[in-house]
């Protein structure tokens, strides 16, 4: 399992655009963008809709289940509130509930509870939360809901 995360090495500072997604992370919500004039959903939270460009957006609320699309393993951090966590494992995980119109899903990513070998493409994937030591957001994680599910995919050893 990877080490812990140094959250107290993070501030987190919400502007406009991101105010409400983060005082959802306080009730443990996830919140995805949605277009209110295309109903396209999308990650990270912009002020204005990736497909078409509208200034109407709102926000979606997930029910934080989803699928491992793709992962890497990091073993040289760059955030330094990561250091004590190496190796951990990146992940984009795909939302069914972020499902659009024109079928695409919308991924976001991923900082993983688990392990590289339990972590392949293809595994189902829940939202956890950690606690920030210094203010009130909680910060989401994933980990892998069934270690021994059927066609996951895993880097060759």
């Amino acid at each position: 399992m990877p080490g812990p995360v140094d959250y107290a090495k993070i501030a987190i500072f919400p502007d406009q655009d991101t105010t409400e997604w983060y005082e959802a992370f306080k009730r443990k919500e996830f919140l995805i963008r949605e277009c209110k004039d295309c109903s396209h959903r999308f990650y990270p939270p912009l002020p204005a809709c990736k497909k078409c460009a509208s200034m109407n957006v709102g926000w979606h609320k997930i029910q934080g289940k989803g699928t491992i699309y793709s992962y890497i393993v990091v073993t040289q951090p760059i955030l330094a509130h990561l250091v004590p966590t190496v190796p951990y494992v990146i992940a984009i995980v795909e939302l069914p509930d972020g499902q659009n119109k024109d079928g695409s899903k919308t991924r976001i990513p991923a900082l993983m509870l688990d392990d590289e070998k339990d972590c392949g493409i293809g595994a189902p994937v829940e939202l956890a939360w950690d606690d920030h030591p210094k203010q009130e957001y909680k910060i989401p994680r994933w980990r892998v809901t069934d270690k021994h599910a059927k066609g996951v995919w895993h880097f060759p050893s």
